[in-house]
């Protein structure tokens, strides 16, 4: 508990400040986002849970082929080995978490629920028992042993307390937590792999952005200042002040670049919900790259289905606008030249439609 323990240390910087400042105030849009993405929360829930789970294995770094990570994220498959079976472990909690953002409670039980959860049809996952020292010796823990969960009960006891006094932000209390719940190394294994998912039914809980947008695309993608920023406040663990600054920036980078993220896209999804679908989606082709995939189709239109996306593009190809290269998941699509074109369909921008 050295780093929840000592947070009247803590500096923030003025540059730290006033980014979080905009945190905060994009978090007071949240009531806004919810209303406007209402009609396809369903759709957003299961893309952020896809690139939440995809980018967690990419993580993990568990030797599965990108395109074998992208099937078990997005499709109900069996698991080949015990470390498929542990990613789809991953993904049930992620898609729990997801679902239920509000009902993660910082309790001791809920992390036993969560290496129960993960330890399904895989390894057993517990608490690690505690060494005991008895007239200076140390020996290896019994069954009548106590194990780590006291530890846990310390680090948020402590955590309860400097949430009280209320002289600390949220996202420094998270950190300081983080830090400590890493060090006590309270699991017999995969203590990295939970602390990743406490570290997201924190934030989750309390900022609603990662509704719609993915925490673990940000963290892999920040994955080696995160690493840096562990190094750093670990460096100085046990002399009692580690300095998690780094740490705490880098929560609050994210939590800052996912809030722009959806912002921007906030706008653009306003002006599409009066517009047709497959006129937007018309649109993008006839005014984007010669040749593209349905998966650049799905970058920009995310919460258009892939009904909608398959029929506009066979009409588009009906109507001479555009030609298949190749078959199956990774193939592409070319624009044909206007004086090559037997016909076309004029766009209607006025034509609005739910």
């Amino acid at each position: 508990m050295k780093a929840l323990s000592n947070m009247s240390r803590l500096l923030v910087t003025t540059e730290t400040l006033l980014l979080l400042l905009k945190v905060y105030e994009a978090k007071g849009k949240s009531f806004y986002y919810d209303e406007l993405f209402e009609r396809d929360k369903d759709v957003f829930l299961k893309k952020t849970i896809e690139k939440n789970v995809y980018y967690f294995g990419k993580l993990m770094d568990i030797g599965l082929t990108d395109a074998r990570l992208k099937l078990l994220s997005k499709k109900k498959l069996m698991a080949k080995n015990k470390k498929e079976t542990f990613l789809l472990n991953i993904k049930g909690a992620l898609t729990s978490i997801q679902k239920h953002p509000d009902q993660f409670e910082l309790f001791t039980n809920e992390f036993d629920n969560l290496a129960k959860a993960l330890s399904k049809n895989y390894e057993t996952i517990k608490f690690e028992s505690k060494e005991k020292k008895n007239d200076g010796t140390i020996f290896t823990a019994t069954a009548k042993s106590k194990d780590k969960r006291e530890d846990l009960d310390a680090i948020i006891m402590e955590y309860n307390k400097q949430n009280k006094t209320k002289l600390y932000e949220l996202t420094q209390l998270i950190s300081n937590f983080y830090i400590d719940f890493v060090n006590a190394k309270l699991f017999n294994m995969h203590n990295e792999e939970i602390a990743y998912l406490g570290l997201y039914a924190f934030l989750i809980r309390d900022f609603s952005v990662f509704k719609y947008v993915s925490f673990f695309e940000y963290f892999y993608k920040n994955f080696e200042v995160y690493k840096m920023a562990l190094n750093q406040a670990n460096y100085h663990y046990q002399t009692g002040y580690p300095n998690t600054e780094s740490l705490n920036r880098l929560i609050i980078d994210i939590l800052y670049q996912a809030y722009e993220e959806v912002n921007d896209f906030s706008r653009e999804y306003s002006f599409e919900k009066k517009l047709n679908k497959s006129d937007n989606i018309e649109s993008t082709v006839r005014s984007g790259k010669e040749i593209f995939s349905k998966e650049d189709i799905r970058q920009v239109h995310p919460t258009v289905s892939e009904i909608t996306i398959d029929r506009t593009l066979k009409r588009l190809k009906d109507e001479g606008v555009i030609q298949p290269l190749g078959k199956g998941r990774s193939s592409k699509w070319q624009k044909i030249p206007e004086d090559r074109r037997k016909g076309g369909r004029q766009l209607d921008i006025f034509q609005f439609t739910d």
